[in-house]
């Protein structure tokens, strides 16, 4: 038998491949950028449409050949063809959009799709004639079958490529009537090869009915291809549109987002960067993290290098300083700006040792001046570190230890770190509770002024005392070397220093009144109540107010004073002009010793109690002391020798005929009480030198 293909429907069938070939294109590229977003009723749509098509396709292909010739068709296997053409179509449509990986799956595809392929074909042409499997040729079906395989491959990978480009519509259409045309010849050359030998059915009188069947078929799937196209194309260009204003708004939230997280100055990133960047790590859920180590820069002086090379300058000098720092620290380490001259870094599970050495190499890269203009500019820097386990704390309290151990860094010396433990919170709560107590002292009359007396040692007469200050406080007994220190960070220290002035002041006119010998008083001050700048003129009222003689007065300051020198030595000048002595105290326990005797006129050289505890003994420190001493009486002034305690120390400085000071004379006392011990000197004309009445 010889079946030829009726040429009025050739064109029909080519059209119908064509539309169907388009709505994959579209139905393929709309699942893949909707992926789970599409709705179950497009689904449905779009696996009808295509299994109508592919059945369509099949169909109208079937008719073309059998136009002339009389048949009836089976509905039942029609509907069961149809079935099957859906079921390529849901398949096609599963797997096409995600892409083909390797070759393995790329064979199981291609079985698949060629077997349904033949089935949608076998079982379109069962139900329109009545086939004979006798009448199968084998190579035939062989050939038909190695035709399916083979379209199919390069119909998958065409998609596939299709898929993958960003194609146009004109491109779309090109590659449709591509895909239609092999398709029509896959169906035709599978038609005319697979069923060669079967018998011709009786040939009708009228082929009208046959055209009209197919025109009918072709209305049908291309109504329903055009309603699954359409309803693609518009909820893809939706899509399209969609993502494209998301994508706009996420470029802008990523822009406000950089300029949210990133500090203008210095272009690193901000303290709200910072917050979220430990929040994430405190979050953590995987366990990598199991503890931070969090550590505060803070510059010791930037308000003096503003003042020295403008905001402008310090600006520059930010900028290569966070640059040096960059240099020093890991890769793996962000560094962000607090605000002002602090900034803070955070490295996950960390040791103690690493973070020591890091801060020392942090330390050392601070120590270089930079160079800003014709200026050169250094500025030390104080690191305050937290390093806690993650199970134990959260952000904020993290950053709080940290300052506070910036804190307690400051106060125990610049230019150093500090790590925060438990005792330095204490220690904070102690320095708070102090804080606030003093506010209240001076108001409750919790101050007293103790008197220690200075001993001429080669006459054993007293020659004056050094006035040193107590308190009384609720908290119990605080020491001067733990409350003096917190008094200068708080302020309290200018009424405070003034309250002692003028009360020994007016202890040394009461006793002037009482007829007792000439003696002086020294008060010690600390260096920031010596730096103001009013100093002079105060220690002039309180001489005034309580008639005390100048020359009796004797201010005592530490070798700190020295660190600003040109302010140090003009104040010097303005007290000696009143007339008042002045004592470097702790002599030779600072690195700037020489330096403040070498530029300032001085009354009295105390040489520090650590310097007398090693001379029994050692020769060599014995020499160090004499060598002191003589220093001392070269430059004009008295000599005291603090911390004597023993009969021995005592014998072996009167040699040297200075004045002595310590417990072996007399602890510090209240007033009766030091007048008391004065009273017992003056009953040892004769310089006897052991310990008087102990009060």
């Amino acid at each position: 038998m010889a079946m030829f293909p009726h040429m009025s429907l050739i064109f029909l069938s080519m059209v119908v491949s064509i539309a169907t070939s388009y709505t994959v294109l579209i139905l393929i590229e709309y699942v893949s950028k909707r992926k789970q977003a599409i709705n179950p009723r497009t689904k449905l749509l779009a696996v009808l449409a295509l299994g109508s098509g592919f059945f369509g396709i099949q169909l109208i292909g079937i008719l073309t050949f059998i136009a002339e010739y009389r048949f009836t068709p089976r509905l039942w296997l029609l509907v069961l063809g149809l079935i099957t053409a859906c079921l390529l179509a849901a398949y096609v449509l599963k797997f096409l959009p995600k892409g083909i990986g390797s070759r393995s799956d790329m064979a199981k595809r291609v079985l698949v799709t060629a077997f349904f392929v033949k089935a949608v074909h076998f079982l379109g042409l069962s139900g329109v004639l009545n086939v004979q499997f006798s009448a199968i040729s084998p190579g035939y079906y062989a050939m038909s079958a190695i035709m399916a395989l083979g379209i199919s491959y390069f119909g998958f990978r065409f998609v596939s490529q299709s898929n993958i480009k960003q194609v146009t519509e004109n491109q779309r259409l090109r590659n449709a009537a591509i895909m239609g045309g092999v398709l029509t010849l896959l169906h035709y050359t599978s038609t005319n090869t697979f069923y060669s030998n079967m018998a011709l059915p009786e040939a009708a009188a009228d082929s009208m009915w046959v055209i009209s069947i197919a025109v009918f078929v072709a209305l049908i799937v291309s109504l329903l291809l055009f309603s699954a196209t359409n309803l693609a194309l518009v909820d893809l260009h939706a899509f399209e549109t969609e993502t494209g204003l998301l994508q706009q708004v996420k470029a802008s939230e990523s822009r406000f987002r950089t300029l949210a997280y990133t500090d203008q100055l210095t272009g690193i990133p901000n303290r709200h960067w910072f917050f979220a960047h430990c929040r994430e790590l405190l979050d953590s859920a995987d366990g990598e993290v199991e503890s931070i180590g969090v550590v505060l820069l803070d510059f010791n002086d930037f308000k003096s290098i503003n003042e020295l090379i403008g905001q402008d300058g310090g600006d520059q000098f930010l900028k290569k300083v966070i640059g040096r720092l960059k240099a020093v620290l890991p890769e793996s380490v962000t560094l962000a700006r607090l605000g002002g001259d602090e900034f803070v870094f955070a490295v996950p599970n960390v040791k103690k040792p690493y973070l020591e050495q890091l801060c020392q190499k942090i330390l050392l890269a601070s120590e270089e001046p930079i160079q800003i203009g014709s200026r050169s500019v250094s500025s030390g820097l104080s690191l305050g570190i937290s390093c806690q386990k993650i199970t134990e704390l959260n952000e904020e309290n993290l950053i709080k230890q940290a300052d506070l151990a910036l804190f307690m860094a400051k106060s125990g010396g610049k230019e150093s770190y500090e790590f925060f433990s438990p005792e330095l919170l204490d220690s904070s709560i102690r320095k708070q509770e102090i804080t606030a107590a003093l506010q209240q002292a001076l108001t409750n009359g919790e101050f007293s002024v103790h008197y220690q007396p200075q001993i001429e040692l080669l006459s054993g007469r007293v020659i004056g005392f050094e006035a040193l200050l107590r308190w009384n406080s609720a908290l119990g007994a605080v020491p001067p070397s733990e409350f003096i220190p917190v008094a200068e960070e708080c302020g309290a220290i200018h009424s405070i220093g003034e309250w002692v002035l003028r009360e020994a002041c007016q202890q040394l006119n009461a006793w002037r009144q009482q007829g007792r010998p000439d003696i002086h008083v020294s008060v010690n001050v600390s260096a920031k109540q010596f730096l103001d700048p009013e100093f002079p003129e105060k220690v002039a009222r309180i001489l005034t107010a309580t008639g005390v003689p100048a020359k009796c007065v004797e201010i005592e300051i530490t070798e700190s004073v020295m660190i600003d020198l040109d302010t140090a030595v003009g104040l010097v000048e303005e007290l000696q002009k009143i007339g008042v002595k002045l004592a470097i105290d702790d002599f030779g326990t600072g690195y700037s010793s020489l330096n403040a005797i070498k530029n300032i006129q001085i009354d009295t050289l105390k040489i520090d109690k650590s310097l007398v505890d090693e001379v029994l003994g050692s020769e060599r420190s014995m020499a160090i002391l004499a060598t002191i001493i003589e220093l001392g009486k070269n430059l004009g002034a008295d000599v005291v020798v603090e911390g004597l305690e023993t009969i021995e120390q005592v014998s072996l400085m009167r040699k040297y005929q200075i004045i002595g000071q310590g417990y072996y004379f007399s602890r510090p006392l209240p007033a009766d009480k030091a007048a008391r011990v004065w009273d017992k000197y003056l009953e040892q004309p004769d310089g006897l030198f052991r310990a008087p009445i102990l009060y």
